[in-house]
């Protein structure tokens, strides 16, 4: 043969060679099952998605093949036709085996070849099902018994140290499977472990501050198990649980404290492009999911990080998209929980003379936008001048400063006089100098800021039943019972 043609025959086989190991193929056998389609999907972060979908033959055999490989993670075989029943599997560098089960038992029926990891993955959930069956008798008496203290404190005790059996296990697991996706999951089940924290003995209230090292410890141990920098991990069902409940039930849910320990998050995952960009994406959308006043701080300081600072790593949003989160930027930046409010001059008042929402010197300010077409600023408005008068005669020194936000002086001057709400500073700007549009980012009526006396934000677009609470909190006092239907404010 041609020495330049064999050559070439060579080239050609190792490239088909090449992408042959570059792509996946996962030969599955179910028992039980005919002439069906199933699904190969993946798990990332919170969500299930479909990766590939096959018929089954009349013999249960099908395979799940593509010239790319999967990207590593648990990923899922679904049966429709079970009711979505399925088993998981490992997906690593080694895409290439077969898997063979029966639908009486997938777990404890299923034999694989081909795959070590997934051998040993199907091998810990049988052992994790036989260590659940051997507790099972220990709770159950457990809970049966009653006034036999020692009883009680023997199977406990049991119970305590076969958990350490357990525990052990997984810990010569993940050693041994250091690397895997296997050792990688394996290790992230693992809790670190706390080490005796001792409490200096010149410090007051050892209860409390025991208590406190023990918080931050775990705070700032949290992920010692998990590689933030490992993207397959995105792909499994508890990375995302687990990001979550650190963020909303360990971090402490004040935005400062949010931002800080979201930024870390997110850079100690730099490495890994997937991880990095989820949790990117999930520190910029914590505003939208926390139910708590301030998070648009948390927003504002993500955005700038990250959208808005050209960083090489946030590839994903268009220009679009970014110039839109620009814009809401530059609309809730300054108006930020704990700034001090715009200035708003000149505002000219239902008397005719002219006002400046610095001019006010009260303990609390209420800012109110509002207009009288407003369906909800028809109920808000009595609502807030009856709480409003109330704390007067609870002598707390409050004033609302109530801005009308059109142009049109009768409609306005109609609405006070028929409501008589002649004791708020009641105000406009004909001619718009002030631009407390964009200043109070208000895109919808009423909206309400709460002010101190030096002017910095306490509140914003609050109801009236949250200003009452702030008020009489910061007061010491009780805040009087209304009814929550009337309270209510459109945000």
């Amino acid at each position: 043969m041609n020495k330049n043609i064999l050559l070439a025959l060579i080239i050609f086989l190792a490239s088909f060679a090449s992408s042959f190991a570059d792509g996946y193929k996962i030969k599955i056998k179910v028992n039980g099952v005919s002439d069906t389609i199933v699904y190969l999907g993946n798990y990332y972060a919170d969500k299930k998605y479909a990766s590939d979908t096959i018929r089954l033959d009349k013999n249960g055999v099908g395979t799940f093949q593509g010239d790319t490989a999967l990207k590593g993670g648990i990923y899922l075989v679904l049966f429709p036709s079970l009711g979505m029943n399925y088993f998981e599997l490992l997906v690593d560098k080694n895409q290439n085996f077969s898997l063979e089960t029966d639908t009486a038992n997938f777990i404890k029926n299923m034999k694989i070849k081909g795959s070590k990891q997934n051998t040993a993955f199907y091998e810990f959930h049988n052992y994790m099902a036989e260590q659940s069956e051997k507790n099972m008798p220990l709770q159950k008496e457990l809970k049966a018994l009653k006034d036999k203290p020692k009883k009680e404190e023997k199977i406990r005790n049991e119970l305590i140290a076969n958990e350490k059996i357990v525990k052990d296990h997984w810990k010569e697991l993940a050693e041994k499977w250091k690397g895997t996706l296997f050792g990688a999951v394996i290790k992230a089940m693992i809790e670190p472990e706390m080490p005796e924290i001792t409490v200096p003995e010149n410090i007051k209230n050892q209860d409390s501050a025991k208590q406190m090292m023990q918080y931050l410890w775990q705070k700032d141990h949290y992920f010692d198990n998990i590689d933030l920098q490992d993207d397959r991990l995105l792909r499994t069902p508890f990375f995302a649980p687990k990001v979550n409940n650190f963020m909303t039930k360990l971090v402490v849910q004040m935005p400062d404290s949010i931002i800080k320990e979201g930024e870390k998050l997110i850079e100690a995952s730099r490495g890994s492009k997937d991880n990095f960009g989820y949790l990117v994406r999930y520190m910029f959308g914590y505003k939208d999911r926390s139910k708590l006043m301030g998070m648009d701080k948390v927003f504002v300081e993500i955005s700038e990080k990250y959208y808005l600072s050209n960083d090489p790593d946030v590839s994903w949003p268009d220009s679009t998209f970014v110039e839109k989160i620009r814009d809401r930027v530059v609309k809730e930046k300054p108006n930020l929980i704990g700034n001090i409010a715009p200035k708003l001059e000149k505002l000219e008042t239902y008397e005719k003379e002219f006002i400046s929402l610095h001019d006010l010197t009260n303990k609390y300010i209420i800012v109110i936008f509002w207009e009288p077409n407003c369906g909800h600023c028809k109920k808000t408005i009595p609502v807030l001048y009856k709480s409003f008068e109330q704390m007067k005669k609870d002598g707390i020194d409050v004033q609302t400063l109530a801005i009308y936000t059109q142009v049109d002086r009768k409609p306005w001057e109609k609405f006070i006089e028929e409501k008589e709400i002649f004791d708020w500073k009641n105000a406009f700007d004909k001619y718009y100098f002030t631009d407390f549009r964009n200043k109070y980012d208000i895109y919808s009526t009423p909206t309400i800021y709460l002010l101190d006396k030096n002017k910095k934000i306490i509140g914003k677009r609050l109801a009236v039943e949250q200003i009452e609470q702030i008020i009489y909190g910061m007061e010491g006092k009780k805040a009087p019972h209304h009814d929550k239907k009337e309270n209510k404010s459109h945000h």
